[in-house]
């Protein structure tokens, strides 16, 4: 299993999202930005899987010139939650086989077969279309005899889905773009659905310090109360 840091009240976070998400996602709605620079694009990841929530987006920023694939494991390695496993950069380019999120936020993850991910949670390898997540709460979906990863883009929020030509590798991302990996268990494809926006995660320190704050809150306001003289 690997283990990474900075994970917490991913959960209530999750609900909090799905409650307040209403339409068509822009980037008014992105929270978790990577990157920076004057030109966005955004990522959206659907593991169709039946697991609330299936689709999640993310923001990216940069400057000059950046492709799919840069997108994408830029995301990949500022998401502590979130891992990716890819082939090796060939003739054509490079093929995502397995993409995975700890849902829980316990900073802990695994697959089985197992994979070593790097300290930004990237894998590279052959694919294994039998390799499913340790915790059966956690997003993890990989194909390529079986299934795979379809690879959707387009140039604006407004506009409608379309299948890439060639691979993240050979994308080259425009100001204002959106990428779209859904998985197609069977080879049964269908566009990215409508993602909530992927939450930043807390610091574990923060929240820690936030509880600690309201107990001494909720002990002031009875010392208060104990303390109110009696007419």
């Amino acid at each position: 299993m690997t283990l990474r840091s900075g994970k917490c009240m991913v959960g209530l976070m999750m609900l909090l999202l799905a409650e307040q998400h209403i339409g068509a996602a822009t980037f008014d709605d992105v929270q978790f930005w990577v990157g920076t620079g004057a030109n966005r694009a955004a990522l959206v990841l659907d593991w169709n899987d039946g697991k609330s929530p299936e689709a999640l987006v993310w923001g990216y920023r940069w400057d000059g010139t950046a492709t799919g694939l840069d997108m994408l494991r830029a995301v990949v390695e500022a998401d502590d939650r979130l891992f990716a496993h890819v082939s090796e950069a060939g003739p054509f380019g490079v093929s995502v086989y397995g993409i995975g999120y700890d849902r829980s936020g316990d900073g802990v993850f695994g697959v089985n077969p197992a994979l070593s991910f790097d300290s930004g949670g990237w894998s590279v390898g052959l694919a294994d279309d039998s390799r499913v997540a340790v915790d059966v709460g956690d997003h993890w979906a990989e194909g390529w005899n079986s299934g795979f990863w379809g690879y959707n883009i387009k140039g604006s929020a407004e506009e409608s889905w379309a299948s890439a030509l060639t691979g993240p590798l050979g994308r080259n991302l425009n100001d204002g773009a959106w990428d779209g990996y859904s998985f197609a268990p069977g080879f049964n494809f269908t566009d990215p659905s409508e993602p909530l926006p992927a939450p930043v995660p807390e610091p574990r320190a923060i929240v820690l310090l936030l509880i600690g704050g309201a107990i001494l809150f909720s002990g002031f306001c009875r010392r208060a109360r104990s303390t109110r003289p009696t007419l």
